[in-house]
Order: structure tokens, then sequence, then C-alpha cells
């Protein structure tokens, strides 16, 4: 079993983000990676494109940007457990 090759349209937008980070670090030279990555990306803009679907003979990849996702689900919520009237009789008797 061969490596799988990435798609094209996420190649482009690897490199899209690398030549970005490039800039940034030209612009800031003396500024450590960890924090220039974490400095350009708070600049970066994505591309407004079709979601990236990367696709093998065994799977099939959808990116897709956050803003196009669902709402969050909502957690649900527990029910109480009612105690029994057994629990409230003091040992039995009352």
């Amino acid at each position: 079993m061969g490596k799988r090759t990435p798609n094209r349209a996420f190649l482009e937008a690897s490199a899209r983000w690398r030549a970005h980070l490039a800039e940034f670090r030209k612009a800031h030279p003396n500024m450590p990676l960890k924090k220039a990555m974490k400095e350009a990306k708070k600049t970066y803009k994505k591309s407004k494109s079709q979601p990236i679907v990367l696709k093998n003979t065994r799977y099939s990849v959808e990116i897709r940007n956050r803003s196009t996702r669902t709402k969050p689900k909502k957690a649900r919520k527990t029910k109480r457990k009612n105690k029994s009237n057994k629990s409230k009789k003091l040992f039995g008797l009352f």
C-alpha cells in the first residue's frame, strides 16, 4: 500500500498560508517562529471557496470553513431522580 497524495486544492491552501507567514516574518524579523505563527493567524484570511474534498480509494474527507458549520449541539439535560416515599420515612416506622 503506497502513500496517499494530497489534493491540489489542499496543497494550494497550505501554500497560501506559508506565503502569508513568510511575509509576516519579513515584517517582524526578531519574532520567534511560534509567536509569529500565532500573530500571523490573526491577520490570515482564508478563501471563501467551496469546501476542499480529499478523495482516495478508501477514504473521502471534506474540509469546510468554520463559518459554514451548523450550530453546535446542545447539551442534554439530565433527569432528576425522584426520591421514593420510602426514603422520607424514618427507619420505615413513620
